[in-house]
């Protein structure tokens, strides 16, 4: 993707040198565009360390060699070229310019020029100027226009010393929502994921999980945002924390349950207006009589008496009405009679199966878990396809082509 950065006056523009190496390193072209308030914060030189095809000036549109009869619009042609135009950090001064239609450097010309293409801007400022009357008059208008995507700041420690909201977001966040936040797609159809590892409580102490780490659910969930889709994730105990990044799309919800039994009960309530459910999450099969205290160990004896968890997948297969579901089948054996046997058990429309090891017993190597990439089968009702290596977000991508039809397993 073609990436147009503004960056404006704000303590907060200094992030943006690393929002812009890691939209380089994530394969994105990325052009840089300085007004003249961040030049009072950050140097343009830098960003030629990081990776940046560009760095423009508030008034390089006026530069006399870029005036000559034979040169081309310099802010025409970056419009021509971006994909998405992203001002991170806004500043309250960018923000009313940009509302009031006043276009007095590169940056603001761009801005008029975009047309309809998607624009995001991340405010970043003093709670008090936030919360300023004309300032939120701006973002009102700014948000009514349809190719306005406008990321609230976060509340947390502000540069001067305050407390409350204003403050620029992670740059993770920042990075996640502008690869997966296209405020031109129109709304699609509602996806339910689960993602992470649910536990099982012993005690107010104990409890058994395993190894997922949510990446893969996550994975799914920007595949998805990124094509228009509303997502919402049941996230387990174990979920990678980087999925609150994602709070700030307005297609997003997240529903942390951390048990079986909290994830069953979230999952039979929003599935039934779903029309998609991915079943990616590693749900704990086994539960204890929960202790209200710490036991002690001269009172466990040599075993602990267990039972069968609720069994979501097969809940929301007894109440599926039009709905789509994919299951996934993590594996200690790999073979077509595995997946078949459960896809008898359980059928669903697509099955994802991989090989899956903690690492703990036998081999030390971990297999599945908190892996960026693995080899995955497709196991349709009468096809079994693959092994194939994908990254997980290429995985997510795959399942919303089949989803749309696209391809077939």
């Amino acid at each position: 993707m073609n990436i147009l950065l503004g960056i404006s006056g704000s303590i907060a523009s200094f992030k943006s040198y690393d929002v812009a190496r890691q939209l380089v390193k994530n394969g994105h072209s990325v052009k840089v565009i300085l007004t003249a308030g961040a030049l009072e914060f950050i140097k343009p030189e830098t960003f030629r360390y990081l990776g940046i095809e560009a760095v423009y000036l508030p008034t390089d549109d006026f530069v006399p060699g870029n005036l000559a009869k034979t040169s081309t619009v310099l802010h025409i042609e970056l419009v021509k070229w971006a994909d998405k135009l992203i001002i991170a950090p806004a500043s309250a001064n960018t923000i009313s310019r940009l509302a009031m239609g006043i276009t007095n450097d590169l940056l603001s010309s761009v801005y008029l020029a975009y047309g309809s293409k998607p624009v995001l801007m991340f405010p970043a400022m003093n709670t008090q100027m936030w919360q300023n009357t004309r300032i939120q008059d701006h973002i009102k208008n700014l948000q009514a226009l349809p190719q306005i995507g406008i990321i609230n700041p976060v509340a947390g420690l502000l540069a001067c010393g305050d407390i409350g909201s204003g403050k620029f977001p992670e740059v993770s966040a920042v990075v996640d929502l502008i690869e997966t936040f296209d405020p031109t797609l129109p709304k699609k159809e509602k996806v339910v994921i689960t993602a992470g590892a649910t536990a099982s409580p012993l005690d107010p102490v104990r409890y058994i999980t395993n190894p997922s780490s949510g990446a893969m659910g996550m994975s799914v969930a920007k595949a998805f945002l990124m094509s228009g889709y509303e997502v919402t994730v049941l996230a387990g105990h174990q979920c990678t924390p980087a999925i609150d990044n994602l709070l700030g799309h307005p297609n997003f919800k997240l529903l942390k349950t951390p048990t079986t039994e909290l994830m069953k009960q979230a999952a039979v309530k929003v599935f039934p207006e779903s029309d998609l459910y991915i079943s990616t999450g590693a749900i704990a099969d086994i539960e204890f009589d929960t202790a209200t205290i710490k036991l002690k160990k001269e009172a466990m004896g040599t075993s602990l008496p267990f039972r069968q968890a609720a069994d979501i997948l097969k809940e929301i297969l007894s109440i599926r009405k039009k709905q789509k579901i994919v299951s996934f089948a993590a594996e200690t054996e790999t073979t077509k009679e595995v997946f078949q046997e459960k896809m008898n058990r359980k059928p669903v429309d697509l099955m994802i199966g991989n090989k899956v090891a903690n690492g703990l017993i036998g081999s030390p190597e971990v297999q599945g878990f908190q892996k960026a990439e693995g080899e995955y089968f497709f196991v349709g009702p009468e096809t079994i396809k693959g092994p194939l290596k994908l990254s997980k977000l290429e995985l997510g991508k795959k399942l919303v082509a089949w989803f749309e039809g696209k391809i077939t397993w």
